[in-house]
């Protein structure tokens, strides 16, 4: 199979901060390679050795550059920086290390963001999934009031949400997993220097400065954001749904490393 040359300049530029997960980036290298619109991915890792099948990877796709850094272990919002620093695309995708993103997510998110004609596109509401504790759900940042769910590595606990409070808008410049926007933007506005709520700061000075931002909801099912022992950070979610759902929803989704 041939790939497009170096040279070329990407359509997106796709960006990937990791450190300890080796186990992960196959399969986060599967859902980059099948993604459906041209792309070049970047990934920093400070992990204590290189992952081996990142190396090999580069070796045999141009479109990847991987980026191994030994010492004291940069924040999730540095790798980042750097990575913004280091790619060519017009447009910037985050991909987590840890959670899957069906083919069609990168062009769907592409598409609605220039149909919108928006700086930055993110998922309001997207699947949640914690496989250790065999809890899926789905979360609606927009949602005033009703039943949530809070979902972390350790537990799932359901509360209730009353009127006024208002959760969704602060919840709406968080969960940067799905964050696609305008490379210029993020030449202006860096990430905070910290590895939790690095890209609240980030969406807030894009807001003053007056960019335009859309939040969608995961209508096609395109992204599946994962919950488990080794996350940064819990999540929200507004419905519990059938876990066999998982596999009908997400027939490529390979399962948890760990």
């Amino acid at each position: 199979m041939s790939h497009p040359s170096h040279s070329a300049i990407p359509a997106v530029s796709i960006i990937t901060p990791t450190a300890g997960r080796h186990a992960f980036l196959p399969l986060i290298a599967r859902c980059v390679l099948k993604q459906t619109i041209d792309w070049e991915w970047l990934v920093h890792d400070d992990s204590p050795e290189p992952c081996a099948f990142m190396v090999d990877l580069c070796a045999t796709d141009s479109r990847v550059r991987y980026f191994h850094r030994r010492g004291p272990r940069a924040s999730i919002g540095a790798k980042r920086n750097f990575l913004i620093g280091e790619a060519r695309g017009a447009i910037i995708a985050h991909f987590d290390d840890d959670d899957y993103y069906a083919p069609h997510y990168l062009a769907d998110m592409v598409r609605l963001k220039r149909e919108n004609r928006a700086n930055i596109i993110k998922l309001s509401d997207f699947y949640v999934f914690a496989p250790h504790l065999e809890f899926f759900g789905y979360s609606e940042l927009n949602a005033r009031t009703g039943p949530h769910y809070l979902v972390t590595w350790e537990t799932v606990r359901r509360f209730e949400i009353s009127e006024g409070t208002e959760v969704g808008i602060d919840l709406l410049t968080l969960y940067g997993f799905s964050c696609v926007y305008d490379r210029h933007v993020a030449v202006r506005n860096v990430f905070g220097d910290v590895s939790m709520y690095e890209d609240d700061a980030f969406m807030r000075q894009a807001i003053e400065d007056g960019c335009k931002i859309i939040a969608v909801d995961d209508r096609n099912a395109s992204c599946l954001h994962l919950v488990h022992p080794n996350s940064t950070a819990s999540s929200f979610s507004r419905f519990s749904l059938p876990g066999f759902l998982v596999g009908r929803l997400f027939p490529g989704y390979e399962g948890y490393p760990g």
